[in-house]
């Protein structure tokens, strides 16, 4: 009778430290940024498939997107890299290069599946292969983001174990010479002339990405989300009212970049994560509307990584084309993003016990 009694406390026990785990995910979980995935996930989708005639007068605003995913990237990892815990860092490390490599592998496949048997004309040597993992940029242009996402932790890192004390300032320091590189044309021309195309459309953009990654950093180094949780309805309107006037004047945009440097873009994101960050999505209380939208706004890293493969692919053509839908249109766009969802859905589903997994995520 007591062992009996004592595995029902013991399932008691359980249940509630499920249930508490459950509203701490709940609570540390922030709709908002989930949302704003979501949005920037859709962005990129756009800059690679959607017509670029009828795209051009959306890029003054759609190139936020890749400096916010760089902002977000390391606001959320600040506590990783600043933990001097190796493990920690392995596992993130884990994170970036496992994906990578494993993309640009499959992509290298699927290369050869295209040139050998539908006899289309393409990149697929081995030699392609091995300009990929250093370029990421040949197979899957979006996988540039990654390597330079790589790039800049390894950077980072290097500050931090080399500065204990006072790498936030350092950061800073190299983020503001970033921005003098950029503006003094040092950077565009330099990776111009001494690199091919598929190199400086990754390379060059690093020290493009360096201020954004550092913003990031320093938002949560200073506890700025704390301070301005204070202070909510006035931080929305601000940062709304400065991301129309960058927008609508194209301010601090005279200088040669490879689309995603300058101030602008910068200050644009900062006012992006902040409205999306601290707007009231707390409000929402229903549990089942609260797991639909964390449903709908997982995936997004595993989106960015097959999203080229899918709505570039040649099944999708003949699918868009039976269904009559006009290639490189928005609804194209919408299409693959679903499917994209949906392939990382079951990919997470199959191999989520796994390394593999985040290919996915």
């Amino acid at each position: 009778m007591n062992s009996i009694s004592f595995d029902f406390h013991d399932i008691l026990l359980i249940k509630k430290m499920i249930n508490k785990y459950q509203l701490n995910r709940k609570k540390e979980y922030n709709i908002g940024i989930g949302i704003l995935r979501v949005c920037l996930s859709f962005m990129v989708i756009c800059d690679h498939l959607y017509s670029h005639k009828k795209l051009k007068k959306y890029t003054y605003f759609l190139y936020y997107h890749i400096p916010t995913f760089f902002l977000l990237s390391f606001f959320y990892t600040f506590n990783t890299l600043s933990s001097f815990n190796i493990k920690k860092i392995k596992m993130r490390f884990e994170r970036l290069i496992m994906p990578y490599f494993s993309w640009c592998f499959i992509y290298w496949i699927f290369q050869n599946i295209y040139f050998y048997l539908l006899n289309k004309r393409c990149s697929h040597s081995f030699i392609d292969f091995m300009n990929n993992l250093l370029n990421g940029h040949i197979f899957n242009v979006a996988l540039w983001f990654q390597n330079i996402l790589i790039l800049l932790t390894v950077t980072f890192l290097i500050v931090i174990f080399l500065f204990k004390s006072c790498y936030i300032y350092i950061l800073t320091s190299l983020a503001l010479l970033a921005y003098v590189l950029q503006y003094k044309k040092l950077n565009f021309y330099f990776f111009i002339k001494n690199f091919p195309i598929d190199y400086y459309l990754t390379l060059g953009r690093f020290v493009e990405g360096l201020p954004n990654a550092v913003t990031g950093f320093c938002i949560y180094s200073f506890g700025l989300i704390k301070i301005l949780k204070n202070k909510i309805r006035i931080t929305i309107i601000i940062s709304l009212v400065i991301l129309i006037f960058i927008t609508k004047l194209n301010i601090f945009s005279t200088f040669k970049s490879f689309k995603y440097g300058g101030i602008r873009l910068n200050i644009g994101a900062i006012c992006i994560f902040f409205i999306f960050y601290l707007f009231p999505f707390k409000a929402i209380k229903n549990e089942l509307l609260f797991k639909i939208i964390i449903q709908l706004t997982n995936y997004t890293g595993g989106i960015y990584f097959i999203h080229n493969l899918i709505g570039r692919g040649y099944i999708l053509k003949k699918v868009l084309s039976i269904l009559e839908i006009k290639k490189y249109s928005l609804l194209h766009c919408i299409v693959t993003y679903f499917i994209s969802h949906i392939l990382c859905l079951f990919g997470t589903k199959i191999f989520g016990k796994t390394i593999f997994k985040h290919l996915f995520a």
